[in-house]
């Protein structure tokens, strides 16, 4: 597997761990806390929503061999978060400096050999 998808892939699955982490939060508040649970449910919230709608965006760019800066970046402020977030945010980077090649894409690679018009073809 490429670099680039294996920097994706880390990006999507921290996504799904803020999200996860996010709704076990608020459960939990909101059970804790009587008054104006919203509000500190909305302050906890907030930065996890902000950062996996980060990591998903960027690894939608990862994944078209785009967005090298935006992948070290968010894997230097992952590595923040001890111990899982380290771990994970040395995984992003050591495959975020690795050479990123883009595969060639079905429609682009069925159009190689194949005559233009019936012109060429004869």
């Amino acid at each position: 597997m490429a670099s680039h998808v294996k920097a994706a892939h880390a990006h999507r699955m921290i996504a799904g761990i803020y999200c996860v982490v996010m709704v076990i939060a608020a459960i939990f508040i909101y059970a804790a806390v009587s008054n104006n649970p919203a509000m500190v449910i909305a302050m906890i919230a907030a930065p996890l929503a902000i950062l996996a709608a980060a990591h998903f965006v960027v690894a939608g760019s990862v994944d078209a061999c785009r967005g090298r800066t935006a992948s070290l970046v968010l894997g230097a402020v992952t590595m923040l978060v001890i111990p899982i977030g380290t771990v994970m945010g040395i995984y992003i980077i050591k495959y975020s400096l690795g050479e990123w090649v883009p595969e060639k894409r079905l429609s682009e690679s069925l159009g190689d050999g194949w005559p233009q018009s019936q012109h060429e073809a004869a």
